[in-house]
């Protein structure tokens, strides 16, 4: 029996291989070249995240929170690139679509540090952090059983997930607001990071409803291309801005005005 055992699990592990060869084969050639790319870029920008964490003295969360970031991604993209992270789904009409699920496992992780670094620049409340990453969640998940299920289900999901998004960005606007308040010398340099942030992430659900998971009306060459650029924006670019721009700038006000009050 156990013989036997070794041997079925063997003959699944070899099925699975074969699949996920399969899989990879079936990619368009520029898809797999996105997909590298996303990995690349990741990659570097997380060796880049580890140096600056490591070089920090004192308070390091923030480096460390975009080393994450670009690690868990970098672990993506490379996994989707292998075979791994993706489906095939079956609509009523029409050919096999991609479903990359393992890009909603990288959002499920990587969008909720994102939205914390984004909080504690204005020093939201715990409250405000709390609600943020919890409807990132719930928007996450939306979308990922949207992409799961078929048509005209899905279009629901899209819909709960896009009031989710709403609400995030409504909250943007209130951090902008507090942060004109009571940190105009970083205010120019937040608007920039929610910028960096809002037209990036814009790119997803736009994709979702033109690429695989919706109408399928553009290549999955597209789909991938656009997804992996967003990606890349919203957390390298993103991660560089808020160290070497938004950062610096908080930490002089701070100094100022501990000076000021010498």
């Amino acid at each position: 029996r156990h013989s036997l055992f070794l041997a079925g699990w063997r003959s699944t592990l070899r099925m699975g291989l074969t699949d996920v060869a399969s899989i990879q084969a079936e990619y368009p050639t520029s898809t797999r070249h996105f997909l590298l790319i996303g990995f690349l870029g990741m990659f570097v920008g997380s060796i880049v995240f580890c140096y600056l964490a490591m070089k920090k003295k004192g308070n390091n969360i923030t480096q460390t929170v975009t080393f994450i970031i670009a690690s868990v991604a970098a672990g993506a993209y490379y996994s989707m690139w292998s075979g791994y992270g993706v489906t095939k789904k079956v609509e009523a009409e029409g050919p096999q679509r991609f479903i990359f699920w393992g890009r909603y496992i990288d959002w499920l992780i990587t969008t909720p540090l994102l939205l914390y670094d984004i909080a504690t620049v204005v020093d939201a409340e715990l409250g405000e952090i709390v609600m943020l990453l919890g409807v990132d969640v719930l928007m996450i998940v939306a979308g990922f059983i949207g992409a799961s299920v078929l048509h005209p289900y899905k279009w629901a999901w899209w819909t709960l997930g896009m009031f989710f998004f709403a609400i995030i960005m409504w909250m943007f606007v209130g951090f902008y607001a507090r942060c004109r308040e009571n940190k105009p010398e970083v205010a120019d340099k937040y608007k920039v990071l929610l910028a960096l942030t809002v037209v990036s992430w814009c790119v997803y659900p736009i994709m979702w409803v033109i690429g695989s998971e919706g109408l399928a009306a553009v290549s999955l060459d597209v789909e991938v291309g656009f997804v992996c650029l967003a990606d890349l924006v919203a957390k390298v670019a993103f991660g560089l801005y808020l160290l070497f721009a938004v950062l610096p700038a908080d930490e002089e006000g701070e100094s100022a005005e501990k000076t000021s009050l010498v």
